[in-house]
């Protein structure tokens, strides 16, 4: 139960953030949302490998770096798309393979996650965990870059849970 108490301190400080409530009684709702949602998940303790954080966290560092100028160059894709007079838009659903040799279900929401995030694409659809569905507003352009973005991101998620080195 002390694991949980002292974990359920930085979900609190996250709470206080979001919530914009810098208040004594705004840190007490957030620690006893904090603390009642970790003893319903029942997270278990993990050993750090101390030789791969700095690793972790160097990929983490990219991934947010490249996912913060993914959505800027995609926000103005679509802003000058939507602003021209003729939209130049050729929308469609293509099939995205998420390229993970393991199939797993966090790699594969996260990368759905990712591609909703970014102006002009949504994830319609994840089949087994194999196969995203991508809506997007020109299938042209998102078909070339796509399977590339997707390889780099799945490299990158790997190294942050510590998959590879």
């Amino acid at each position: 139960m002390l694991f949980y108490m002292l974990l359920a301190v930085p979900m609190a400080l996250i709470w206080v953030g979001i919530t914009d409530r810098i208040m004594l009684d705004g840190a007490l709702v957030g620690y006893g949302l904090s603390l009642g949602v970790l003893v319903l998940l029942r997270p278990q303790r993990r050993k750090v490998n101390w030789r791969r954080l700095p690793d972790q966290l160097v990929a983490l560092a990219i991934y947010i770096v490249e996912l913060f100028w993914d959505i800027v160059l995609s926000g103005v894709d679509v802003a000058r798309r939507v602003l021209s007079p003729d939209m130049r838009l050729k929308p469609g659903i293509i099939a995205v393979p998420t390229q993970d040799p393991l199939e797993s279900p966090i790699i594969a929401a996260l990368s759905a996650d990712v591609i909703t995030l970014t102006p002009g694409e949504l994830v319609v659809e994840l089949e087994d965990n194999r196969v995203l569905y991508v809506h997007c507003l020109d299938v042209d352009a998102t078909t070339a870059t796509i399977d590339a973005e997707q390889a780099r991101r799945i490299q990158l998620f790997g190294r942050i849970i510590g998959r590879s080195s």
